[in-house]
């Protein structure tokens, strides 16, 4: 058994991916928590289960529709001893010399972190401090670090590389001052209420030509915390999937050259994609889609605030795609529901949640 559950969590990320050989209970791993606006049902679902514990919990980054909920998590009396292990690069990871954890939610999420009984970035090597392991980062020449996990699972990073980590930095620093913040910090920034982003639509019907069209808008992701990310494909078995968080297209498209020295395929098979950024067009490029061959794509994400899914990154995914092409959307939005009908032309299949329902659980 390998399978991922998006959750509903609006425009940001909340996954939860179970893992493992049948007959042996399962092992699970929780990635973000979606925003803090988004906290409550995500929340209702995470209790619903009926799970022991989490072998693992990455907050990928400190942008607040994927950190935000993650500090509510470590606030919760009814969900925070689920969690031991903690993969997330603070302050700390981006400059060795200092102390202070930061911008913002990093800073506030730090402090729980610190306060608690994790073992945080524990498997990283350059420990910083006593309790505090090495950043996750991917080093620009050898090997990709790879983890093992319980119960058998491997993970690979690709994401982030140094120098993008390190250009967190100055970035920090700014978000502290702005904040007037010190070291550490108890509160919870909320973030801005959830609005729909008007976006132009493309045509009921398209064809080739036309997703060609799309998919030559220029677009690139210069934001320092998207480059951050931290991302990684997850080894089960013969199956892989690649949790692609808010990663710059050119990182992934390197280090997926790497995998694929890895494990001896010029084009290596990625069974499951969680497209980079929510779908979002300047995330996803053709080079990293040349890099992997896939052609089932997961898209975590509402359509509010960004109006994500673009429809220049379904476009791309659909035109690289080493076959036809499956895409799993966790929300029926007005920017995936007119994709079900223009997939049927053009090879390409949306699965969308059952009406009424938000979130949806994938096998990979």
């Amino acid at each position: 058994m390998f399978a991922i559950e998006m959750l509903p969590a609006a425009h940001g990320d909340a996954l939860v991916v179970e893992y493992g050989k049948k007959g042996e209970p399962p092992h699970r791993l929780l990635i973000d928590c979606g925003t803090y606006h988004t906290w409550t049902g995500v929340r209702n679902r995470l209790l619903a289960r009926k799970d022991s514990h989490y072998d693992l919990f990455v907050v990928t980054h400190v942008d607040e529709d994927h950190i935000g909920g993650s500090i509510a998590l470590l606030d919760d009396p009814d969900l925070r001893h689920k969690i031991r292990d903690i993969w997330f690069n603070g302050y700390v990871h981006i400059d060795a010399g200092s102390s202070v954890l930061g911008p913002l939610n990093g800073e506030q999420l730090t402090t729980r972190i610190a306060k608690g009984p994790y073992r945080w970035n524990d498997c990283f090597p350059k420990r910083r401090t006593k309790g505090v392991g090495g950043p996750a980062v991917v080093p620009s020449t050898g090997p990709l670090p790879a983890f093992d996990l319980p119960g058998g699972a491997v993970a690979v990073l690709l994401s982030p590389s140094g120098p993008k980590l390190q250009l967190m930095k100055d970035k920090w620093e700014e978000k502290i001052k702005e904040a007037y913040l010190g070291m550490g910090d108890d509160g919870h920034t909320k973030s801005p209420g959830l609005h729909m982003k008007h976006v132009a639509e493309a045509a009921p019907v398209v064809t080739r030509a036309d997703l060609e069209a799309m998919a030559k808008r220029k677009q690139a992701d210069t934001s320092e915390a998207n480059g951050s990310s931290i991302a990684f494909v997850l080894e089960f078995g013969k199956k892989r999937l690649l949790l692609g968080a808010d990663a710059h297209a050119d990182v992934l498209a390197a280090n997926l050259a790497r995998y694929g020295e890895r494990v001896g395929e010029t084009r290596p098979r990625i069974d499951l994609f969680k497209l980079s950024h929510h779908g979002s067009g300047a995330n996803l490029t053709s080079a990293c889609l040349d890099a992997m061959s896939c052609r089932r794509f997961l898209v975590s994400a509402s359509g509010h605030n960004h109006g994500h899914p673009d429809d220049s990154a379904l476009a791309r995914a659909i035109l690289g795609a080493s076959g036809p092409s499956t895409f799993y959307c966790n929300y029926a939005s007005p920017r995936t529901q007119p994709w079900v009908a223009r997939g049927t032309g053009v090879g390409a299949t949306f699965t969308l949640p059952k009406p009424g329902r938000e979130g949806l659980r994938v096998a990979v």
